[in-house]
């Protein structure tokens, strides 16, 4: 399906959300409760519907119930199991009104005899000081990859990672991009020899969150014209825009769904909106093709909310209604010796007060109707940003429901080692 025929089919089924979204009432567009899942909706005559802007006002009253409550959940993260990174970052989920943050960085289970490995370091220190706050997700140690025996040692790694408690398992831009072999060849995403531990991730109930591609810009010339030139010069090495160095984007991209489609009892989080913000009707193709396949919206709201060809705003609401079960709510928060805001440069670090900020304007994204305002990312690109205004049942999945179900095993001990119930 070309672009324009992808366009104008979701701007159709926009329209129709959009209608349905200003006339829904307060009691049919949300939960009867924060919590009360699966509440029948009651009715009330047309005559009497609310505005859009009651409508809205709905909306916002049932997400702050949610935040004021921490129910919500940031399924991408970085932040170092330090004692003030870790610190920080609880400042901030609290402001925000994240609950439960999952912390892809977690590190790997290689350890030295008699020693601990970083992994275990640091979800001791993070479930001791900062207890029911975060999930944490390994990471694998590819330093014997060249070994004949690498593919059952990965095996091995995510098995340890499973019984030391991660709750999942993060691939970063390394394949593809930037690990070699011994011969100086790229390691490939979808190589083989990573087939049994992609198996072995969906046998032990582990979903993948897997990044493989960057912004098309990432790979258009590095000079001043380039839309996202202001990020690529203070990250020189995010430019893969050298074909003798560097594969296509798209080959990357293909390399993926490869490994999604080999292994259908694995879930794969393809994060940054199915790595191809840029490229929604990709994205919808890919969904409907891999039942296994979720995406998170970690720093790509400037993208998703960009009006353009394939982001007209009733369409992109309509995309997100469509895949309501398969989108999670993240971010990219990052906080080590500074905060990271979904992306930054070399300026003057990001203060809390600019960390709420970035969190609030997700929330106006989601949930106002409100036109060409200022993304929360500005190195980004220099643009600005549509809403969508999500109806409450969509927006309680994005925000917590997904990741609830996506990680339930891992969810049931964290509740249970605090003895809370909730998020």
């Amino acid at each position: 399906m070309s672009r324009s025929s992808w366009s104008a089919r979701f701007a159709l089924l926009g329209l129709a959300l959009a209608t349905a979204c200003g006339a829904q009432s307060p009691a049919a567009s949300a939960p009867a409760a924060p919590g009360a899942r699966g509440a029948s909706p009651t009715s009330r005559p047309s005559s009497d519907a609310p505005s859009p802007s009651d409508a809205i006002a709905s909306v916002q009253a049932q997400a702050n119930g949610w935040r004021a409550a921490h129910r919500l959940i940031d399924l991408h993260t970085h932040v170092d199991a330090q004692p003030g990174p870790m610190a920080l970052a609880v400042r901030v989920m609290d402001g925000a009104g994240i609950g439960t943050a999952v912390n892809l960085s977690g590190g790997t289970v290689t350890h030295a005899r008699g020693g601990v490995s970083a992994f275990e370091a640091g979800k001791a220190f993070t479930d001791a000081r900062f207890p029911g706050r975060f999930l944490e997700y390994m990471n694998l140690d590819y330093a014997e990859w060249d070994s004949p025996d690498f593919a059952a040692k990965a095996v091995a790694q995510v098995e340890e990672g499973a019984r030391l408690g991660a709750a999942g398992f993060k691939e970063f831009k390394r394949l593809g991009l930037f690990l070699r072999d011994k011969n100086d060849r790229l390691l490939k995403i979808d190589d083989p020899k990573l087939d049994p531990m992609w198996a072995a991730l969906g046998r032990l109930g582990m979903p993948v969150s897997i990044h493989v591609a960057d912004p098309k810009a990432f790979w258009s010339p590095n000079d001043a014209t380039n839309e996202r030139w202001k990020e690529l010069k203070d990250h020189p090495r995010w430019w893969f825009g050298d074909p003798k160095v560097y594969p296509p984007r798209e080959e990357l991209l293909a390399a993926l769904e490869r490994v999604v489609s080999r292994h259908p009892e694995t879930t794969f989080v393809c994060v940054h909106f199915g790595n191809n913000a840029e490229d929604l009707g990709w994205v919808d193709a890919q969904l409907d093709r891999h039942p296994n396949m979720m995406v998170d919206i970690a720093a790509r709201v400037p993208e998703i909310g960009r009006r353009d060809a394939t982001h007209e705003t009733d369409g992109v609401r309509a995309f997100f209604a469509k895949h309501q079960d398969r989108i999670l709510f993240a971010t990219d928060f990052q906080s080590y010796e500074r905060l990271t805001l979904g992306s930054g440069g070399n300026g003057p670090p990001p203060t809390e007060a600019d960390a709420l900020d970035f969190f609030a304007k997700h929330w106006r994204f989601f949930e106002t109707a409100d036109t060409d305002f200022a993304h929360m990312t500005p190195i980004q690109g220099d643009w600005t940003i549509s809403a969508i205004h999500l109806p409450a049942d969509a927006l309680e999945k994005i925000y917590f429901g997904n990741a609830d179900r996506l990680l339930a095993k891992a969810f049931a001990k964290l509740r249970a080692s605090t003895g809370d119930g909730g998020t």
